[in-house]
């Protein structure tokens, strides 16, 4: 300890003052009388409360705010007054120069421990790291006497240059450079002239070295009077203190200089309470919630019930003032929103989002692309594609996201470096698919080229060196030919980043509530960053956009000064010197509070202890300091603990507190209510209490709040929810509309809870419906009874060994099953049905249950009438409103391209065999004796093929792998090896598989491939009573003797008539579907070929379509040929040609039909031949779906498939977890 001798040398003293109140009395009197006197305060909050006081006890006239500092005002004071070089701004550009300093002095072996070689790239992360370890060294007075440091020093020696260059003071040395200006002066600076002295308020442990040293060095110009919280200063409870002194104990031993005032003498056992605290009456209420996240809900109740001037602590005050600000903002009441950056602004978000999307693995991403399209938060105007084309006027560059969905998928375009390249290449030679308008798919096509190009030419600046390549001089049209015209890039990225800004729609964006989102003043911010950088840097386009993103996360957006100043919401730390009427601890659990000490890049424990940073308590230390000021400084204080949770613990220095009430007594008095929490709003026989008393433990009770409850009273169960928002009203309205009592509020729109209602009712019908399991022996579920299904997603309609395809027989049909010993035998499809109404007109109205006219197409393809067949309500959502989700592209190939791949190859086998452009080929001729008969031959149509059209396959990825051997049966590498070498690959693959299952075909030949459904006239069909197009994957002939053949035939054959009356006509066809199979599905079994006949429509409707567009041809057989493990030519055999079938190469020939299907109405036994019959219910399936269709009916039908369903989010009766 020092003596009195050394103490008034250098100008310092202590005074020892009770916890609790930052200004003594003695010290307001002084400054209102005048004394010229400067008051160091602990935080900038009581500062600013400080002045408001006297401000207030003066009344009026002014108080020089210079006279009122915290150590950062001292310092930034005594900067200007030594006439050091200006302080940089500590934002995006000062960060950026230090780090392109740091990365010019890593080029020189300036770090050798960090980058022993200069010519690796030097990364803003370590410029981060490396600063961060030499702001925490510089705050010592030796901060480089340590033989381990990594490059702080050198780091330092950076900095010092980077101010000589730029003629002003880095804020990471201010404090450094002060304290060494200023002990070179022997006068006292201009603002320490005029005062008396100097009185420090209590502060925290925790100054810096560097602090107290600029601390000692103005106590030998101008003297300082400490005033300290006495207690252990090993524990905290002690203030800071610059030398190790005796406080002064009496009136004499005042300096002259202080105003004379009564000592306070310190009782020997410093305890946590003070008689600050014991004088102001001082109450402490201890709340709990259930919930660490319930904390600012408690909160927010607590707050609509009083208007006194309220203090809340929490360990992250900007986390707890987002969350209240929608509480607050109900209650009238406005607090300042946190600082923040540009890179919280959407707008600024949005713009990086543009910047990256040619970076990183998703880059040029279909994803990325369409997100860039889509958004709102950055409204774009885009000049750039104010493109005219060359001869067709009304084109311009366009996103088409469907049309690129089908490119990707078909090409697996994945983001990810060389994707814009792919991109290019692949839309150059883009042309329109089969079964779209080409004309509408040209012009799309093209607009999607042009656009993609027009974009890539504009981002060129900034482009890796990679896309930079991949953008041709010319972009040719992939429709029309012609040159496309292209916007003019920019010469560099700084006039690139002057382009982008001209691309904002700045009307709409001006538009918007800027103080909500920061739109425009995070664009504005950003702008001004950039602008001080771009005469100053030369940009690379590698290095642009990790330059944006860190210019944007380093440049702030200061907050609005408009605040209620009754409400203030403060860390400790900030509280410390701070009085209030009420004082609520909320937020201050071990994780929110957290005492755990930083971590510093490259200090290890032993590098702290030899710095002498070696301080793990130090939080703890100050966290007792500032709960010990926070327990005196207010009239009352609540407490909002959360460990009601599971794993949620109080923060150290809380829990030291309620230790200590424990062992010592005083629990007792902390569990009473605030006085303005009346008993009305936690006593049980209150309803819609916020807060109820609960017992946790054998002798204590404590009030908790009540988020969401439910309770039984008067044997009735009712709902709960507290809340004083909006939201909170309406769902206590809900609950007691839902519980049939009177809501206090009436709904916005009665017709509005009918969607809420939907699942219940339709639960409700489902539990009754009628399923035929109450039915005697051999009675029969009439097909009548359909509509009482409520739903058909469970009707089992494929055949099995237990359920065969055995209906034909019954004495009705069609039914809906026979009644056998225990189950119902197999259904004819019922599909689709109008469930009955639930005589609620409005709930029937919006379940799809009454008349509704709806814009049907004209003309119907075989998958929309597939999709209204099995959901009316996803056909319709998905179909027509196109409401579903959007695609995603995955790392694997889609099943739609395997499936796509597969039929590309079988269409390029036909078409080598000789059929012709339109698909057909009237000379028809096995494969086995055709053009290609020769395997060899064959197999390089198939190899071709897959060059021209999966040139995914030569990339080195496992996805690629895996496909190319799944296909072809050989490794990537082999497969390159064959295109630049023509090496010989063997047959094998599911490409094989297929090939050589099509050559053993001996007895049918193709006449079709990819048939179109058309005539001369129209490009549709007319079956019955609608119009149908499609494709046909493949149409055979069954080669059979000239007697089973009229070559005279011209006559369309009749869709019924029986067996035993053969017809005969010019051809025997048989219709195939193609079917790529993968996964679990793949099991050899004929599920998937059973899946066309009993619950699709697609081959009945196209086998009639043929029928009907070539008259004198009969289809005798219709199938699905399943591609996977194996290749499994499957087809349904009409029962007059079964036998014959039998003994050809036809593929696998199955009866399922014949002993399940009849014509309707007919009398037993049944002669009508049963495949013609079948063909006849598809039909006129397919005619009760178009008629359910256009009578409005789009119930849902939930069944395990609306898992995956693409509009689960838009209804109400998806399936998730089932009925």
């Amino acid at each position: 300890m020092m003596t009195e001798t050394q103490t008034n040398s250098i100008g310092l003293s202590m005074e020892a003052v009770p916890a609790g109140r930052a200004m003594p009395d003695w010290l307001v009197d002084s400054l209102l009388s005048g004394r010229k006197l400067m008051v160091i305060h602990p935080t900038e909050a009581a500062r600013k409360q400080a002045i408001s006081n006297l401000l207030k006890q003066k009344g009026g006239g002014i108080i020089d705010t210079t006279h009122h500092l915290t150590m950062a005002r001292l310092v930034g004071i005594l900067h200007l007054d030594l006439r050091l070089p200006a302080v940089l701004e500590n934002d995006g550009p000062l960060f950026e120069k230090s780090h392109r300093a740091l990365a010019e002095a890593a080029k020189e072996y300036g770090f050798p421990l960090l980058q022993p070689n200069p010519q690796h790239r030097w990364s803003r992360s370590r410029s981060r790291r490396l600063l961060s370890l030499h702001r925490e060294l510089i705050s010592l007075a030796n901060p480089w006497d340590w033989p381990d440091d990594p490059g702080a020093q050198e780091c330092d020696k950076v900095l010092r240059g980077l101010e000589k260059e730029l003629q002003a003071t880095h804020p990471a040395r201010l404090e450094k450079c002060v304290w060494l200006e200023l002990k070179t002066w022997d006068q006292p600076p201009f603002t320490l002239l005029d005062v008396d002295g100097i009185i420090m308020l209590d502060h925290a442990c925790g100054l810096s070295e560097v602090e107290i040293e600029i601390l000692r060095e103005v106590s030998r110009l101008c003297p300082i009077h400490q005033l300290v919280n006495p207690g252990s200063h090993r524990l905290g409870f002690h203030g800071e203190y610059i030398e190790d002194i005796s406080s002064v104990r009496s009136r004499d031993d005042l300096p002259d200089w202080v105003p004379n005032h009564s000592v306070w003498a310190a009782p020997g056992d410093i305890d946590w309470d003070s008689e600050i605290g014991q004088n102001r009456g001082r109450t402490i209420h201890h709340l709990m919630v259930e919930l660490a996240a319930h904390t600012h809900l408690g909160l927010a109740d607590l707050l609509t019930r009083t208007e006194e001037d309220i203090i809340i602590i929490s360990g992250d005050p900007d986390a707890l003032t987002l969350r209240l600000e929608p509480f607050l903002e109900a209650m009238g009441i406005k607090l300042a929103k946190p600082s923040t950056t540009t890179l919280d602004s959407p707008s600024v978000n949005r713009l990086l989002s543009l910047v990256e999307l040619c970076r990183g693995e998703e880059a040029w991403a279909l994803s990325r692309l369409s997100a860039m399209k889509e958004q709102i938060a950055l409204p774009m105007s885009w000049p750039i594609f104010d493109q005219t084309h060359p001869i067709h006027q009304e084109w311009a560059p366009r996103l088409h996201i469907g049309v690129l969905a089908d490119i990707a998928r078909g090409f697996h375009l994945l983001g990810g470096r060389g994707s814009l390249r792919r991109w290019l290449s692949t839309l150059c030679d883009a042309k329109p698919r089969a079964g779209v308008e080409p004309n509408r798919a040209s012009k799309e096509l093209e607009e999607c080229q042009w656009w993609l190009a027009c974009l890539a030419n504009w981002m060129m600046p900034i482009l890796p060196a990679h896309d930079r390549e991949a953008i041709p001089e010319r972009i040719i049209g992939c429709s029309s030919g012609e040159v496309l015209p292209m916007p003019e890039f920019a010469e560099n990225s700084v006039e690139w980043f002057d382009s982008m800004l001209k691309q904002i729609d700045w009307t709409i964006l001006a538009g918007r509530d800027i103080f909500a989102d920061n739109c425009i003043s995070g664009l504005q911010y950003l702008v001004a960053a950039f602008d001080q950088m771009k005469n100053e840097i030369d940009f690379e386009a590698d290095d642009f956009y990790e330059f944006l993103k860190t210019l944007s996360k380093n440049t702030k957006i200061p907050p609005l000064r408009v605040s209620d100043q009754n409400i203030r919401i403060l860390s400790p730390e900030q509280a410390q010197g701070c009085e209030t009427e009420l004082l609520i601890l909320a937020g201050i659990d071990a994780e929110t509070w957290s005492l755990r000490p930083a971590s510093i890049p490259w200090l290890d424990e032993a590098s702290r202890m030899n710095l002498g940073l070696h301080r793990p308590d130090q939080q703890l230390r100050q966290a007792r300091h500032h709960l010990r000021h926070l327990l005196n400084c207010a009239d009352s204080i609540i407490i909002i603990d959360p460990s009601l949770e599971e794993g949620k613990e109080l923060s150290g220095a809380l829990d030291e507190w309620f230790s200590r009430l424990k062992r010592y007594g005083g629990v007792e008095n902390i569990d009473s209510a605030p006085n303005f929490l009346k008993p009305d709003s936690w006593h049980p026989d209150s309803v819609d209490r916020a807060w109820k008393i609960l017992k946790i433990s054998t002798d204590e009770h404590r009030l908790v709040h009540r988020v969401n409850a439910m309770e039984v009273s008067g044997g009735i169960v009712r709902g709960h929810r507290s809340g004083i928002l909006g939201r909170d009203h309406r769902q206590r309205a809900g609950l007691a509309t839902i519980e049939g009592r009177i809501p206090a509020s009436p709904p916005l729109n009665i017709k509005g809870l009918f969607p809420a209602a939907e699942i219940d009712l339709l639960a409700d019908q489902l539990s009754r419906r009628a399923d035929g399991e109450d039915l005697a022996k051999d009675e029969i579920f009439g097909f009548e009874d359909a509509n009482f299904l409520i739903q058909t997603a469970d009707l089992k309609l494929l055949p099995s060994k237990k359920k065969p395809a055995d209906g034909r027989s019954a004495k009705q049909w069609p039914h809906l099953g026979v009644k056998g010993k225990s189950k119902l035998s197999l259904p004819v499809d019922p599909r689709p049905i109008s469930p009955p109404s639930t005589r609620i007109e409005q709930l029937d109205r919006m379940t799809g249950r009454s008349p509704i006219a709806l814009n049907l197409p004209d003309i119907w393809s075989q998958g929309r009438l597939q999709a209204w067949l099995e959901c009316p309500r996803r056909a319709w959502y998905d179909r027509h409103m196109y409401l579903g989700r959007a695609e995603r592209i995955d790392e694997d190939l889609a099943a739609v391209t395997r499936g796509d791949i597969v039929h590309l190859v079988e269409e390029a086998i036909l078409r080598a065999h000789g059929l012709d452009q339109d698909g057909t080929q009237q000379a028809a001729q096995p494969l086995h004796l055709g053009p290609i008969s020769n395997l060899e031959d064959a197999w390089i149509v198939v190899l071709d093929t897959l060059a021209a059209k999966a040139t995914w396959m030569r990339r080195a990825d496992g996805i690629s792998a895996h496909r190319c051997r799944d296909l072809i049966g050989v490794s990537p590498e082999i497969w390159i090896e064959w295109l630049e070498t023509n090496a010989p690959i063997p047959i094998g693959g599911r490409l094989g598989r297929m090939l050589l299952a099509d050559m053993s075909l001996h007895d049918v030949a193709p006449i079709a491939t990819e048939w179109q459904l058309k005539t001369a006239e129209n490009d549709f069909i007319l079956v019955e009573s609608f119009k149908l197009r499609g494709r046909i994957d493949r149409v055979d002939q069954l080669m059979l003797g000239e007697h089973f053949i009229d070559q005279d035939a011209s006559e369309i054959i009749p869709i019924d008539f029986d067996l035993g009356d053969p017809i005969k006509a010019k051809r025997l066809v048989i219709i195939r579907d193609i079917k790529s199979l993968d996964g679990p599905g793949d099991d050899g079994s004929d599920q998937r070929h059973l899946k066309g006949i009993f619950q699709e429509l697609q081959l009945a409707l196209y086998a009639r379509a043929w029928e009907i567009a070539n008259p004198g041809d009969r289809v005798v057989g219709v199938g699905a040929t399943q591609v996977g493990n194996l290749t499994q030519p499957f087809v349904e055999i009409d029962p007059e040609f079964f036998e014959i079938c039998q003994e050809l190469a036809v593929g696998i020939p199955s009866d399922q039909t014949h002993e399940h299907y009849r014509k309707p109405g007919e009398s037993l036994p049944a002669k009508s031949n049963a495949f013609r019959a079948w063909m006849r219910e598809r039909i006129t399936t397919a005619q009760r779906v178009i008629a359910n269709a256009a009578a409005g009916n789009i119930h849902p039908e939930p069944s395990k498939s609306c898992s995956y369903c693409p509009i689960i989010e838009s209804c109400p009766s998806a399936k998730r977890g089932g009925w």
